[in-house]
């Protein structure tokens, strides 16, 4: 008899789940096409409705407007996206992004604190769990209000213990990042790769409601990438998966921060490129450049790189332009490569390089170059980068708590 109770218990948390899986996906809609639609009776449907509603998990959104037909009006049923909120933060090299979302993967409120990488990983984390307690105050938000927190860090991550193996360019030693959080925060804490996350963010919020079969990239600072199959997040030995940016290029090349050599983030990442910029910097072949940095070759760095980057202001400067290129061209061979290998349904590109439309423009153009079926409509820019800070953040803890287990 306990195994029976626990069978249906586990049935009622799959139906929840589809309910409202599909409710994200499609938006509202009546029960019956709710029903249709997930394979339940219209009875079932209505009772696990009104216990979610009930618990102000969905609400009645009005009826549906359609031509005058006789018999009861269709009622529309949506997701409550406010009845629950999500801490997301995002530790990247130098800055760390905290921001309140709701289930919807809207921001409410963030704000941004230095990275502190001298001191112990475990105090910056105390750090960070307390400037998260006092945005939450700030905002009104209380402990039952929270479904969960969402930490995204770079580098090797294992998910289900929750701790950093090896965070590039932050920790090299393992950090315990759930524990420490959990402690603070007295809330569930998920955390993840970040561009594994991203790639959830847009399994629930974006391009990969469409497809299976997706490759995410990833071209900022580094070079990241996730790989989905059957709407699922592949995660390979010891927690590593699409390394894409430690793709070795070339034998005995430049040492990279994950402690290999040859790497492609040491040929492309914003730094290397800042570095060959560097080596080559004159006012008679960077007269652009040269009137930026006041002729400071020290004011040329990965950050300020970026900055330039996305106001557009390099590309006047032919030799600036011919390094990036060489950069651009690197990467569109190796993703091309990648996609040969994987065949995904659709490649997806983020990152604050590739927001560039002319460094986007030159990497599809090259992609074609090497094949002429990698168009715009295969390689597709994401349209969630204006939320990449927290939307992978956010969406792992939704999809996990909310979507996946019915919040029950």
């Amino acid at each position: 008899m306990g195994q029976t109770g626990i069978n249906l218990e586990n049935v009622k948390v799959r139906n929840r789940s589809a309910i409202l899986s599909l409710l994200n996906s499609q938006g509202a809609m009546p029960r019956k096409d709710i029903a249709r639609k997930v394979g339940l009776t219209p009875a079932a449907v209505t009772l696990l409705c009104t216990e979610m509603m009930e618990e102000g998990i969905l609400v009645e959104k009005g009826e549906l407007q359609e031509e005058k037909r006789a018999g009861r009006k269709k009622v529309l049923i949506d997701i409550n996206y406010e009845c629950k909120y999500v801490v997301a933060v995002s530790i990247e090299t130098n800055v760390t992004w905290i921001t309140i979302s709701n289930i919807k993967g809207q921001a409410l409120a963030d704000r941004s604190i230095a990275t502190e990488t001298q001191i112990p990983p475990e105090e910056f984390l105390t750090n960070l769990a307390k400037e998260c307690k006092v945005l939450l105050w700030e905002h009104g938000k209380k402990q039952e209000d929270m479904l969960g927190m969402g930490i995204c860090i770079p580098g090797i991550v294992d998910r289900q213990r929750g701790i950093s193996v090896h965070a590039y360019g932050i920790w090299k030693v393992q950090v315990d990042v759930r524990r420490v959080m959990e402690e603070v925060m007295q809330c569930a804490v998920i955390v993840e790769n970040n561009v594994k996350a991203f790639a959830e963010g847009e399994l629930a919020y974006g391009l990969g409601k469409t497809g299976d079969n997706l490759l995410f990239v990833k071209w900022g600072p580094g070079v990241g990438s996730a790989i989905v199959t059957n709407n699922q997040i592949y995660e390979g030995r010891e927690h590593r998966a699409a390394e894409i940016g430690h793709y070795i290029i070339e034998p005995k090349g430049i040492l990279c921060r994950c402690g290999r050599r040859g790497c492609l983030e040491t040929r492309v990442s914003t730094k290397a490129i800042a570095e060959k910029i560097k080596s080559v910097y004159s006012q008679e072949s960077m007269p652009q450049l040269y009137q930026i940095t006041e002729g400071d070759a020290e004011k040329i760095t990965e950050d300020a790189l970026i900055q330039w980057v996305q106001r557009e202001e390099l590309i006047a400067d032919p030799a600036v332009m011919e390094i990036l290129d060489k950069s651009i061209e690197r990467m569109a061979r190796a993703i091309v490569n990648v996609m040969t290998i994987l065949a995904p349904d659709n490649t997806v590109l983020y990152g604050s390089m590739l927001e560039n439309e002319v460094i986007r423009s030159l990497f599809m153009k090259y992609c074609r170059e090497y094949d002429s079926g990698y168009t715009e409509e295969y390689i597709k820019p994401s349209k969630l980068s204006d939320k990449i800070y927290y939307i992978g953040a956010t969406a792992i803890v939704t999809r996990r708590l909310f979507f996946e287990q019915g919040l029950t």
